[in-house]
């Protein structure tokens, strides 16, 4: 029984799921009632309210257009309860019309 709980929680090893955030769905018009109904950052906040020393780590295109559209996730993020501690930001996903948001223990990420 213990193994199963251990392996059921998010701070157990290999606990990082990624949740992609497309460019298509960040297009719609943006507000308080619209940012929590989009499923990837629903699941991401979620998951992360779940984990012990969790981190939510937004990686972004590279180019200037990704770096503005990380930064404003990452403030809605905050207004979601997420502190800013808790987020990182990271530039360099492979796609140019995605973000992905990592989620998982803060010593699994920072490795």
């Amino acid at each position: 029984m213990v193994v199963l709980l251990t392996l059921a929680h998010p701070s157990s090893a290999n606990s990082i799921r990624i949740f992609s955030l497309s460019a298509d769905e960040w297009a719609r018009p943006r507000s308080g009632v619209v940012i929590p109904e989009l499923t990837s950052i629903r699941s991401a906040v979620s998951y992360w309210g779940k984990g012990v020393d969790a981190l939510i780590v937004i990686q972004y295109p590279g180019e200037d257009s990704g770096e503005l559209w990380a930064a404003e996730l990452r403030d809605w993020l905050i207004s979601l309860g997420v502190p800013a501690d808790y987020i990182q930001m990271a530039s360099g996903t492979q796609e140019a019309d995605e973000i992905k948001l990592i989620v998982g223990n803060r010593d699994e990420l920072e490795q």
